[in-house]
């Protein structure tokens, strides 16, 4: 059925083909008949027009003139000098009532008379207004011709001769061979009686076409204009034409095509297209022999395609969904920044006042609240930052349970009051060595994803286990002591389809609108740079456990927060402060001036420059980063090039800072108090204030 399909359908195919190209060759040949038919006509009225206006001009010339005056030499010359422009006129002439010619636009026999001719006989018998006459040879021009003229009236309305103007048959034969289009084709200029006047193709002189033609037949019934088809009486030839009358003058224009030309179009066109169709059938009962065996391969290709379709969508709503969080994040980072420097103050002014308060319990108890509420909001700051991938990403000896339980508040009001919490933690948890903040990020979208798993209500179980992995492990690990890091839920559960995709970039079986897709190759991404892996346990409807494998930290002592550190010796330097934030500089200087130092204060970079030429007492510069017109990092290479021993310190809670080729900057991350301050100025000043360790600056 295939294979007689494949011969069927290319013969239907051309048959069609046949039909439709038929009528539009028709078509557009009709088109190009009333085209044409259209611009012959429009020259024609031009032409007769411009003759209407010559022949006004030669008669408003000799009006009131007598015979002899129009004999006159001067009659003749303006009458050649009208004729020179016109193309169309082969020659203008004035004759007397007897028909001898009294001026002329060339010369001629003084004896010459056109006595006899028609249109002269015809203006004799009556005044025939703008008469058009057959064609006949000029007896002074010897050139085909046929004459428009107007009678010449006494005042008294007797006939006192006529204004003729000569035109050439052949200049209107030469603008419709360039007018038409190629082919086998006939155009005509002829008369209302049928005489033909003017004709391309030409043919023989005074050519008349009888009232059976076609043509004369289609203007009686329709004397405007009109279009029909039909045997040339002239030369037998069937044409498709059309007709337009030339008001107000006795003539039409017409414009034909052979039919034998459209059907050689429409024979070339069905021989192209019978060439196709041959062509055609014969690939089709390739193709169909080959496409019997590849029926199954081919729909197994719409399917991929369909599913490829279908992801690419998915995948471009994710990204668009990627570019909001983006946004959002950046939004974030500029909002902890900002609440940095506020906390920046809040602490530094409550860290300065706890050393005013001796002996008033009531006020230490009010002022240690508001301390721990301030170091809440650094805290809460840090995941801002974390968040928004702003903060200094910074491998540490994280202690978990303690990590957990910090964020417990955190992820209770991420979570919603339906999610219970539940830890399970060892005694004796050795810590791991990661990032703090971006584990609290890893385990807050993990918990994030538990509770999207239970969409009514249950239990999210944070737990942790200490792991000896062996060389050859399962899960790609180097060899060593690890702690699982875990997140379970009761939730719906992956089948294996899902899970096996589960951490691929942009991969997810949430809503448009309602994820990523990147949580968990994030996840994943840091475990793996920490030294780890993820790895995820799922079975439909018995929920799933997410394992954060991280390499154990090395077991060094976890002081408390109460815990107090050894102050370093004292110092007294001066101290460039760099800050544009008015409060933060205020809170600084008076910690630093509470430690002892001398501060100089500059509120931007070439201000600090400034200072530094000025005071060559500088033992220490404590710089902001984020500063209008130079930034902290910026102003610290300018400092290294002419005073290239002078500590600098980095005070920023912006830690996305741009690499400098030959500079490190040790740093100093807001919002600090008073201790950490002293603490950092000890490790890049001893205690008479040189510097410590100043890495010099190299040129790239």
């Amino acid at each position: 059925m295939l294979l007689v399909a494949s011969l069927l359908v290319p013969a239907l195919v051309f048959a069609a083909a046949a039909a439709w190209d038929q009528r539009e060759v028709l078509r557009e040949n009709e088109e190009t008949i009333t085209r044409t038919t259209a611009i012959l006509h429009e020259h024609a009225r031009k032409v007769f027009d411009t003759v209407e206006l010559v022949i006004g001009r030669v008669d408003d010339h000799i009006r009131g003139q007598s015979p002899e005056e129009i004999a006159a030499p001067e009659t003749s010359a303006f009458l050649e000098r009208l004729k020179e422009p016109l193309e169309q006129a082969v020659s203008i002439w004035v004759s007397d009532a007897n028909g001898t010619v009294l001026a002329g636009s060339q010369g001629w026999d003084r004896t010459m008379t056109i006595a006899g001719r028609e249109w002269f006989e015809a203006q004799r018998g009556r005044d025939a207004g703008t008469y058009i006459s057959t064609t006949f040879e000029g007896k002074a021009t010897k050139t085909l011709s046929f004459a428009v003229s107007r009678r010449r009236s006494t005042p008294d309305g007797h006939f006192a001769g006529t204004i003729h103007i000569a035109l050439s048959p052949e200049y209107f034969a030469r603008f419709f061979r360039e007018a038409a289009p190629p082919g086998q084709h006939v155009a005509s200029l002829i008369r209302r009686d049928g005489a033909v006047l003017a004709r391309s193709p030409e043919q023989t002189p005074n050519l008349r076409l009888g009232p059976e033609s076609p043509f004369m037949r289609s203007i009686a019934t329709q004397p405007d204009r009109g279009d029909s088809s039909g045997v040339s009486s002239a030369d037998r030839r069937e044409r498709l034409y059309a007709y337009r009358y030339v008001a107000p003058y006795p003539v039409y224009v017409a414009f034909g095509i052979d039919r034998a030309t459209v059907a050689q179009q429409w024979h070339r066109n069905i021989g192209i297209y019978a060439a196709v169709a041959g062509l055609s059938a014969m690939t089709l009962l390739l193709v169909s022999w080959l496409a019997l065996r590849r029926a199954k391969a081919e729909q197994d290709a719409l399917a991929r395609l369909r599913v490829e379709s279908e992801q690419r969508l998915a995948a471009e709503q994710r990204l668009l969904q990627s570019q909001k969080m983006e946004s959002i994040g950046q939004l974030t980072g500029g909002i902890a920044h900002d609440f940095n420097n506020l906390l920046a103050v809040i602490v530094g002014n409550l860290d300065l006042l706890r050393k005013r308060i001796h002996d008033d319990d009531r006020a230490k108890r009010l002022l240690e609240g508001a301390i721990q509420g301030a170091q809440r909001g650094a805290a809460l700051t840090q995941r801002l930052l974390a968040f928004s991938r702003r903060q200094d990403l910074t491998p540490q000896v994280v202690d978990v349970p303690q990590l957990v339980t910090g964020m417990i508040d955190l992820l209770s009001r991420s979570l919603g009051p339906s999610i219970q919490i539940a830890t399970q933690f060892p005694q004796a948890l050795p810590p791991v060595k990661a990032d703090p903040n971006q584990l609290e990020l890893a385990l807050l979208n993990l918990a994030v994803n538990a509770r999207d798993a239970m969409p009514i209500s249950g239990t999210i179980t944070i737990s942790a286990r200490t792991a000896e992995v062996q060389d050859g492990n399962e899960i790609g690990l180097s060899p060593g002591s690890y702690v699982c890091v875990s997140v379970s839920d009761a939730g719906l559960g992956m089948d294996a389809a899902t899970l096996a995709r589960a951490v691929e970039p942009f991969f997810t079986t949430k809503g448009v609108g309602k994820g990523t897709g990147l949580g968990l190759s994030m996840i994943h991404g840091f475990a793996v740079q920490s030294g780890g892996t993820l790895r995820l346990k799922s079975e439909v409807g018995k929920g799933t456990t997410a394992e954060v494998w991280l390499p154990q930290g090395e077991g060094v002592g976890r002081r408390s927060v109460d815990e107090e550190v050894p102050r370093p010796d004292r110092r007294a330097c001066t101290v460039l402060l760099v800050e544009d934030d008015p409060l933060v500089m205020a809170t600084t200087a008076a910690m630093l001036e509470d430690l002892g130092h001398t501060v100089v204060e500059a509120a931007s970079g070439e201000a600090a420059l400034a200072a530094l030429r000025r005071d060559d007492t500088i033992d220490l510069m404590v710089t902001d980063h984020a500063m209008p017109a130079m930034t902290g990092l910026e102003l610290a290479e300018r400092i290294r090039v002419d005073w290239p021993a002078l500590p600098i310190l980095l005070a920023s809670g912006h830690a996305e800072l741009p690499e400098r080729a030959g500079l490190a900057i040790p740093r100093l991350t807001k919002p600090f108090r008073r201790d950490e301050l002293e603490h950092a100025i000890a490790s890049v000043v001893t205690p008479t204030c040189e510097p410590v360790n100043v890495i010099p600056f190299r040129r790239p």
